[in-house]
């Protein structure tokens, strides 16, 4: 009988404990309480983070500098005063000899890294083209100028190519191959989905009105260019979310190699802002909106992982045209010339708006933008030449208040003629503490999301031949040994010991690959110097059993250092079929990350059929939560409020209580959180996932909740929200 992995999902994201049966009692008046797991990870400290700058120095003709030392440079901060260097480095490209095809590496065969590189010493870069906002024709030009780029990018740069649509797509790992990287830039053109601005457009339904009326304005007409605006805006927010996501997953992406990374965004891009229109619509504030707090958080991502942005404007350089009245119809007849002029204002102003948005991401992460050029190969080979040598100042901040804001820093040199880029500053974001206010299921749940893996933490997994157990066959078996590289971890020496903080997930991607079932497993312990030495040669390692299902996909390990918040990621083909040849079977050995040392569990959950909760109460009175029958649904003869009570005990309950209107943990030395998502899955695979971490209940997924579950669902939430009467 097939079973359901709802179990391991419900154990995992509501608290449950494995092995129960599926019966949940109704509530008793002293139910005991859950053993706490450690939670000293969050009472760990970490040193203020290293501020890393770039600092291109060239002369007045715009060659590079060489020779620098440490006391030739003067670091500042605004508020912070003078800052002491503690790392130097220069770092010099333009002399570096090609890149051995071994040192970049396609993760694949039957070991699987999310390190692309052995060791690189010209800064690797990616282009991305963005087809989210860049129209057809432009992504045309912009493909042969990328091609032009690639016959003059030097052998010693390992290149990249994404394409950003509604989500981030890799055409292409890194690699030094022209014939590959010529593939993926063909491969890179798609059609664009971007909404045009509803007041020039021929076609919106107010210009069409406004064509009807004769080019009169009413009321009506002019309240349906309010709702125009308001949509054209909401449009515009889609496309800058999904935008400044896929550069954050970049950042993630690139931040766990060294030294400088270059990002090349090829893009018409998006304003930062929409201001107010007051010839368009009876409300002038209607539609507009700011989206500075996204794009901060794009280069605060990308200025953390030393990677610098070079903007090119897909545009090139444009003439502005007017247009006949045959061409735009719904121009005022009456006053022509007004409304060309007024329309070439609105495209001069969105262009302006949307190359500011460039300039600032290049400025804050110390690029260059390409713009208002046709040589765009140009434009960029001349930015990268710039950026090619370097010098790497680091410094501990001094005499700075962690309070987020934004710190502007000064770089000086007391050599004469010498010109300095560089970023401008950082947010002081004390980033450890930002990530105890997340739990570690999201932390961990983040690095499961998109296309990227995070390699902040080095990550290695190799497939290898597995155990075969008993009633299963070898070709569903897999089997991985994990190696987590220590050096990115905090372990705090207590005494003779040295503590390991260390969570990790298995994300089990669908059919479809973009939705995931995750596991998670906790490695925090305290460990011997000799452990610990022996990490120090071998890493971290253990094995990893995984029962393959036909529908799987893919799967991915991400693994968290709870004290700084830092992740890693790495993916695995999910069936055996894939791997290439195998090596005999591998046993954990004595380094390994969690006891035991031998026989590690499977990372599989328990094998049950679970598609159904039973409460019961001690008079007869019965229902049943049920999920396998379409839809989640609830029945039977016992109240809701005594159901969800149960629900919320066995869920929840049994390690919180409410206090000053919120649950806090029954525990007061633990830092827990309640865990408010439920997972359901029926046996024919589709999931439900009911949120209770916001305001009401939240539905998602492909099975789904019938009307009878969801007033048990608000007993639920309220009792979650300790709003029971």
């Amino acid at each position: 009988m097939r079973t359901t992995r709802f179990l391991a999902a419900f154990v995992l994201l509501c608290g449950v404990a494995a092995g129960q049966t599926p019966s949940a009692q109704a509530p008793q008046q002293n139910p005991p309480k859950a053993q706490q797991p450690p939670q000293s990870a969050a009472a760990l400290t970490t040193r203020t983070r290293l501020i890393t700058v770039d600092v291109v120095v060239t002369d007045s003709h715009g060659k590079p500098i060489r020779g620098l030392t440490r006391d030739d440079f003067q670091v500042s901060e605004e508020h912070g005063g003078l800052q002491r260097i503690e790392k130097f480095r220069f770092v010099d490209a333009s002399t570096s000899a090609p890149v051995p095809a071994s040192a970049v590496r396609p993760s694949g065969g039957r070991v699987y890294s999310n390190q692309a590189f052995d060791k690189v010493t010209a800064p690797p870069s990616i282009l991305l083209m963005d087809v989210l906002n860049t129209e057809i024709d432009q992504q045309a030009e912009v493909r042969r100028h990328m091609l032009m780029l690639l016959k003059t990018l030097p052998n010693s740069t390992p290149v990249a190519v994404f394409v950003l649509g509604h989500t981030l797509h890799v055409v292409q790992g890194f690699t030094t191959d022209p014939a590959l990287l010529r593939a993926a830039v063909d491969k890179a053109l798609r059609p664009p989905d971007i909404a045009q601005n509803p007041q020039d457009d021929a076609n919106s339904p107010s210009n069409v009105a406004l064509d009807q009326n004769g080019g009169q304005e009413t009321p009506s007409i002019q309240a349906l260019e309010d709702v125009e605006k308001t949509e054209y805006e909401a449009q515009m927010a889609v496309r800058v979310g999904e935008t400044t996501d896929a550069m954050v997953s970049i950042a993630r992406y690139l931040g766990g190699y060294p030294g400088r990374k270059n990002l090349l965004w090829f893009s018409a891009a998006f304003p930062s802002w929409i201001a107010p229109a007051t010839d368009f619509g009876r409300d002038s504030f209607a539609g507009t909106a700011a989206y500075t707090d996204r794009i901060r958080k794009a280069f605060e991502s990308l200025t953390d992982a030393q990677v610098a942005v070079y903007p090119v404007d897909a545009r090139g350089l444009e003439i502005a045209q007017l247009y006949s009245t045959t061409q735009n119809p719904h121009i005022n007849h009456n006053n022509p010339g007004a409304a060309f002029g007024r329309q070439l204002t609105r495209d001069d102003t969105a262009r302006l708006a949307a190359q500011a948005t460039m300039e600032q991401v290049a400025d804050e992460t110390g690029g260059k933008p390409c713009e208002n050029t046709n040589d765009l190969a140009g434009c960029v080979q001349s930015a990268l030449n710039d950026g090619s040598s370097y010098y790497e100042l680091a410094y501990y901040p001094e005499n700075v208040k962690w309070d987020g804001r934004f710190h502007k820093i000064t770089v000086k040199s007391n050599q004469r003629g010498t010109r300095l880029r560089y970023r401008t500053g950082y947010f002081a974001t004390d980033e450890a503490a930002l990530a105890r206010q997340q739990t570690p299921e999201k932390l961990l749940q983040q690095a499961c999301v998109g296309p990227l893996p995070s390699t902040s933490i080095p990550l290695t997994a190799m497939a290898v031949e597995p155990k075969q157990a008993q009633g299963q066959t070898q070709a569903t078996q897999a089997r991985y040994l994990l190696t987590i590289s220590p050096g990115a971890l905090t372990l705090p020496a207590t005494g003779a010991l040295r503590e390991l903080h260390l969570q990790m997930a298995v994300c089990e991607y669908g059919p479809k690959g973009d939705s995931f079932v995750f596991y998670r497993r906790d490695f925090s312990r305290s460990v011997s110097d000799a452990e610990y030495q022996g990490w120090q040669a071998n890493g971290i390692r253990n094995i990893f059993d995984y029962d393959a299902k036909p529908e799987s996909q893919r799967l991915r390990f991400a693994v968290l250092d709870l004290p700084s918040g830092t992740t890693g990621s790495v993916e695995v083909p999910a069936h055996p079929s894939e791997f290439g040849p195998m090596p005999g079977p591998v046993d954990p050995e004595p380094t390994a990350a969690a006891p035991p040392a031998a026989g590690a569990p499977a990372v599989a959950p328990p094998r049950e059929v679970f598609t159904s909760l039973t409460f019961k109460s001690s008079s007869g009175a019965s229902s049943k939560l049920d999920w396998n029958n379409g839809m989640v649904s609830y029945h039977g003869d016992l109240g809701i409020d005594l159901g969800a009570s149960a629900f919320f005990q066995k869920t929840v309950g049994a390690q919180f209580h409410c206090q000053a209107g919120a649950l806090v943990p029954d525990d007061p030395k633990s830092t827990a959180v309640p865990k408010l998502i439920v997972v359901f899955e029926s046996s024919k695979g589709s999931v439900a996932l009911v949120d209770m971490t916001g305001s009401e209940p939240k539905y998602s997924g492909s099975l789904p909740v019938d009307p009878s579950a969801k007033p048990f669902f608000d007993q639920v939430w309220k009792i979650c929200h300790c709003q029971q009467p």
